[in-house]
C-alpha cells in the first residue's frame, strides 16, 4: 500500500493494544507491535515517507513516574516491551522517524469513560484507584501535537501527554464534574496488589518539558481536555 500510494507521511497507530492479551500471547504481541512496525518502517524508507510511530508510557516500569525522554525504558509488561521493540524498529529502519509516546488516552468513544458515564448516570458508585497514576491525554490534543511535530519535521522520541499527573480517582472526578455527574458516587480505593492482576502501574506519568519546547505547543490540562470532550461528544 505504501509503495502504491507513496505518501509523504505515515502515522502508524495500528497495533495490538490489548495489554492483557499481549501478556498471555507475547509472540503475537511482538509480531504485531515490533515486527509489523519494522515492515512499515522499511516501506516508508523505500518511498522516502516520514514515519510517525505512536508508542506508550508503558515502555517504562511505572514505579516513580515523570519519566524523561532520554531515560532508558524498562518495561515490566509484555505490551510495553513489544512497543519498545517497535520504537527500535521504527528508528532503526526509517531515518528521520518520529516516536511519540503517549498514555492515558481519552476522547470520543473512550471505552473507560463511557463505562464510567453509564455507571454514574444510573446512580451507581464507581471504584476509582488513588494509587494508579498517569498523564491523561485528550486524543484531539495528541493529534494536534503530532501535526505540529510533522510540520516541524521532528525526529527521535517525543513525550506527548496531558499537562497533569493525576490518579485514576482524580481523572474520574474531573470527568464527573465536566459532564455534570455526581462526584460523590466515586469511591476512592487503593488498588495495591491488585494492580499487577489488572495490568496497571503505580505511576506511568511522563515528563514533557523537552518535547514541549520542540513541538511548540503546551500540553493540555485535564480540565481543558474534559471540557473539549464534552463539547465534541463522548
Amino acid at each position: 500500500m505504501v509503495a502504491e500510494f507513496r505518501p509523504e507521511v505515515v502515522i502508524h497507530v495500528a497495533g495490538n493494544k490489548d495489554v492483557r492479551q499481549c501478556e498471555s500471547n507475547p509472540g503475537e504481541a511482538f509480531a504485531t507491535n515490533a515486527v509489523g512496525t519494522g515492515h512499515v518502517a522499511r516501506a516508508c524508507r523505500k518511498v522516502g515517507a516520514k514515519l510517525v510511530y505512536l508508542s506508550t508510557d508503558l515502555v517504562f516500569d511505572g514505579l516513580r513516574g515523570n519519566y524523561l525522554e532520554e531515560e532508558i525504558p524498562q518495561p515490566t509488561l509484555v505490551y510495553g516491551a513489544s512497543k519498545l521493540a517497535g520504537e527500535v524498529a521504527a528508528l532503526r529502519n526509517c531515518p528521520g522517524a518520529l516516536v511519540c509516546r503517549s498514555g492515558g488516552l481519552y476522547g470520543w468513544r473512550s471505552p473507560l469513560l463511557r463505562w464510567v458515564a453509564a455507571e454514574l448516570a444510573a446512580g451507581r458508585s464507581v471504584e476509582a484507584f488513588v494509587d494508579v497514576v498517569n498523564s491523561p491525554t485528550f486524543s484531539g490534543a495528541l493529534a494536534e501535537a503530532i501535526e505540529a511535530a510533522i510540520e516541524r519535521d521532528l525526529s527521535g522520541v517525543l513525550h506527548v501527554v496531558g499537562a497533569d499527573r493525576v490518579s485514576r480517582y482524580e481523572q474520574f472526578r474531573a470527568f464527573a464534574e465536566a459532564f455534570g455527574f455526581d462526584p460523590s458516587l466515586l469511591v476512592a480505593r487503593v488498588a495495591g496488589d491488585r494492580r499487577r492482576e489488572m495490568m496497571l502501574l503505580p505511576d506511568a506519568s511522563l515528563s514533557t518539558t523537552a518535547s514541549t519546547g520542540r513541538i511548540g505547543l503546551q500540553p493540555t490540562p485535564l480540565a481543558s481536555g474534559m471540557a473539549r470532550l464534552r463539547l465534541e461528544g463522548l
